[in-house]
C-alpha cells in the first residue's frame, strides 16, 4: 500500500503535467489549436484529472482509515 507522502507527491506530479499542458487548451480555446490538434491534449489532460481524483479518493481511504485507528488508541 501506498503511503500519504507517495499519493500526495503523484497528485503534485499529476497537477504539473496539467499546468504544463494549459498554454494548449488557451490556445484551443482562441482557436489557435484546431479540435484535431488539441485532441491528443484533450485526452491526455482527461487522464490526468480521472488519476487525480482516483488518488484523491485514496488519500481520503487512508484519512479516514487513520482517523479509526486513532480512535481506537
Amino acid at each position: 500500500m501506498r503511503t500519504r507522502e507517495e499519493i500526495e507527491a503523484e497528485i503534485r506530479g499529476l497537477q504539473q503535467l496539467l499546468a504544463a499542458t494549459d498554454y494548449k487548451s488557451l490556445k484551443h480555446a482562441d482557436g489557435a489549436l484546431t479540435d484535431a490538434e488539441y485532441e491528443p491534449t484533450r485526452v491526455k489532460r482527461a487522464e490526468y484529472r480521472q488519476q487525480i481524483n482516483e488518488l484523491q479518493e485514496a488519500l481520503e481511504t487512508i484519512e479516514t482509515t487513520e482517523g479509526q485507528v486513532a480512535e481506537n488508541e
